[in-house]
């Protein structure tokens, strides 16, 4: 092991610690030391090479990511909650200070909280971890199997159950009734069902009710984006209509007892597949334009003032495809239609800005659309006849940039055309910190499950904090989406954002109802 430095030894005395990890340029351990016999049974030694996730539980691994990277860009971060890897999955304050020209390039200090902190932020988004957590290992190629579950509404919370389930690499709620667990291929489905069942028969509830599906994790020909792209559809679907808005899919049931619900097959790229036929219903949506924008208003947290208005779109309940705003988009996404869709909204957008030029207005344009040079090139020939204006885009991260280089050009072109940017959603996917630093923006919206869940959760709030600094040092204002209460309110004021958006502020309204 390589001896500790003067300098090394100031770094890790910022916090007090248990664990002393030092990172190398590839995130890996370089030099270890603490009580790693006492909380993994093994020598510090025997960590070396290996990632720092191999200390946290695996339904960590999503924030642990995200705060890597804002201390990657920051070049610290400030302590944070995370559960350990241990047998019991001990909550541990986890922080890092980056030591710029040195190697290790990353110090990270991990020791037992003063005082209990809930394991999980009790307003987090449903489904948010194990979510990230699957598209991650879709990034990676690391295939999986993800089990999907029906259970009722009125049964005991699964979730413990389900964390026992052998090789369980995360698991979490996706919507009220209706839970996943991550697993490796071969991840038996049915058993987990069966094991469902006996807890709501246990309780009194109706045990058969119990509903479960196995959906293949395996990119099956796709690129690592639309494999991404098809897991949210699907995730989409089931969260609208559980098992049966996937049965006619690319999963296997596990219904009857004793079913075969193990991930044999690749079903991606079979839901993809599936998906292009409501291509032609979506577009003929699209050209004739059989959607509404609501308008919601972005204002300054400091005086209430309405700084902008961001364009909702509002799908024709009674036109042919999705009705929901989520599966609309989603699937527009998996078939191609990204494009279309955006200049529809641009269009409709700049139609309202020339009735009343004097209110700002956001249009949301999806990270795929950004990295095309023919949609960039109608993009500003739209613009050409307007100028910048009173117009805004807002960009989304959930949507994977493959093409990074073709993005920042987009973007590039639209702030030199006078028309601002903002990265919308920060920190719902896993590339938030990649993309401020490869896009100027001027705004960044942090994502609306850290800011319902950063009042209960010192952990999320840390991680707020840390994103509210990141877009500092970038230059950009932040705007904290999905404000409900004064109280959110005054938390987000004092962390250092700028501007809310939410019901606080006022809900979505139509065009006539503009100021």
């Amino acid at each position: 092991m390589m001896p500790l430095s003067r300098d090394r030894l100031l770094a890790f005395a910022f916090a007090p610690a248990e664990l002393l990890v030092a990172l190398g340029p590839d995130a890996t351990i370089a030099w270890a030391a603490g009580a790693f016999p006492a909380r993994f049974g093994a020598p510090a030694e025997q960590f070396l090479g290996r990632k720092l996730s191999a200390l946290i539980a695996a339904a960590d691994h999503p924030a642990l990511e995200a705060a890597l990277r804002a201390a990657a860009f920051a070049g610290r971060l400030p302590p944070v909650a995370l559960r350990l890897a241990d047998a019991a999955q001990t909550l541990f304050s986890v922080a890092a200070l980056a030591l710029p020209g040195m190697e290790p390039q990353l110090c990270v200090s991990l020791g037992p909280l003063p005082a209990a902190v809930p394991a999980s932020p009790a307003a987090a988004e449903p489904g948010a971890g194990i979510r990230q957590a699957a598209e991650g290992r879709l990034r990676a190629g690391a295939p999986a199997c993800l089990g999907l579950l029906d259970v009722p509404a009125d049964a005991p919370d699964p979730v413990p159950t389900l964390r026992q389930v052998s090789g369980a690499l995360a698991v979490g709620r996706i919507a009220p009734g209706r839970y996943g667990v991550l697993g490796e291929t071969g991840l038996d489905v049915a058993e987990v069902a069966a094991a469902v069942k006996t807890l709501v028969s246990a309780a009194g509830g109706d045990g058969g009710a119990v509903r479960g599906t196995a959906l293949p994790l395996a990119a099956g020909g796709l690129s690592p984006g639309q494999a991404v792209r098809a897991l949210r559809l699907a995730l989409a679907r089931f969260a609208c209509g559980g098992t049966a808005g996937l049965a006619s899919g690319p999963t296997s049931t596990a219904n009857a007892p004793g079913a075969d619900a193990t991930c044999a097959a690749t079903g991606l790229a079979v839901l993809v597949a599936e998906a292009g036929a409501e291509a032609q219903a979506i577009r003929r949506v699209i050209a004739d334009h059989r959607f509404r924008l609501a308008y919601q208003p972005v204002v300054a947290l400091s005086d209430g003032a309405v700084h902008h208005y961001e364009a909702l779109l509002r799908p024709d309940p009674s036109a042919a495809g999705p009705r929901s705003t989520q599966e609309f988009v989603t699937v527009a996404e998996a078939v191609g239609l990204a494009e279309e869709l955006d200049l529809a909204v641009v269009t409709d957008v700049l139609v309202q800005l020339a009735r009343a030029p004097l209110t700002p207005l956001a249009a949301n344009v999806s990270g795929l659309s950004l990295q095309s040079a023919p949609f960039r090139a109608r993009l500003l020939e739209m613009l050409r006849p307007h100028g910048g204006g009173s117009l805004l885009i807002e960009f989304t991260e959930t949507a994977e940039i493959e093409d990074v280089p073709a993005a920042a050009e987009t973007l590039r072109k639209l702030r030199a055309a006078g028309v601002p940017v903002c990265l919308d959603d920060f920190g719902a996917g896993g590339a938030a910190f990649r993309y401020l630093r490869a896009f100027k923006a001027d705004y960044v919206k942090i994502d609306g499950a850290f800011v319902r869940s950063a009042e209960a959760s010192p952990r999320d709030r840390d991680l707020v904090a840390s994103m509210i600094d990141a877009a500092r040092r970038a230059g950009a204002a932040t705007i904290a989406e999905m404000v409900e209460t004064e109280s959110q309110a005054r938390l987000m004021r004092e962390l250092g954002v700028t501007y809310g958006q939410g019901w606080l502020f006022g809900r979505p309204r139509g065009r006539a109802e503009l100021a």
